[in-house]
């Protein structure tokens, strides 16, 4: 029994989090099964360094819509790693930019037949469900845009009962 499963749209997030948490510890079992030592956690950041580009923290975090604090985690964890290193902008000393590293770029191009894969994989899954729900997720994202969740809940809440 998934309770989950059950409690509907109220559980959405975790429900997201779970299945998105299923499909990393799954592509980083791949990784491991083909002898790469790679967090699938890190991906977004690898896959935008993987242009050759050095790129900020803080620009990654932008493109990518995710947290300046999240990316410097990723980062920190691989620069642990070996992956990728920091370095101070040559045109402006005062911000830092992200590069692979050598190691990085070997385990990218090794991944990067491994990424292509899942992304076949993805998306035979999700054209079988019969609902291209990729548009979906941007929708709601965008109408999230508009108006957070938190300002529609709040606004619900303090609604006078009957109007």
């Amino acid at each position: 029994m998934d309770m989950m499963r059950e409690f509907g749209a109220m559980v959405f997030a975790s429900r997201l989090r779970r299945l998105g948490n299923r499909l990393k510890a799954e592509a980083t079992k791949l990784y491991r099964a083909n002898g790469i030592e790679f967090n699938d956690s890190w991906f977004l950041v690898a896959f935008v360094l993987s242009n050759g580009e050095g790129v900020s923290v803080t620009e990654i975090a932008d493109a990518l819509g995710i947290s300046h604090a999240a990316i410097s985690q990723m980062a920190t964890a691989m620069e642990h790693k070996g992956l990728i290193v920091a370095r101070p902008d040559k045109r402006d000393r005062r911000r830092t930019l992200l590069h692979l590293t050598k190691k990085g770029r070997c385990a990218v191009e090794a991944l990067r037949p491994i990424w292509n894969v899942i992304g076949e994989c993805t998306e035979e899954l999700i054209a079988s469900t019969g609902k291209d729900f990729l548009p979906a997720i941007s929708q709601i994202e965008e109408q999230l845009e508009r108006q957070s969740l938190f300002t529609r809940v709040t606004e619900r809440m303090n609604k006078p009962e009957g109007s």
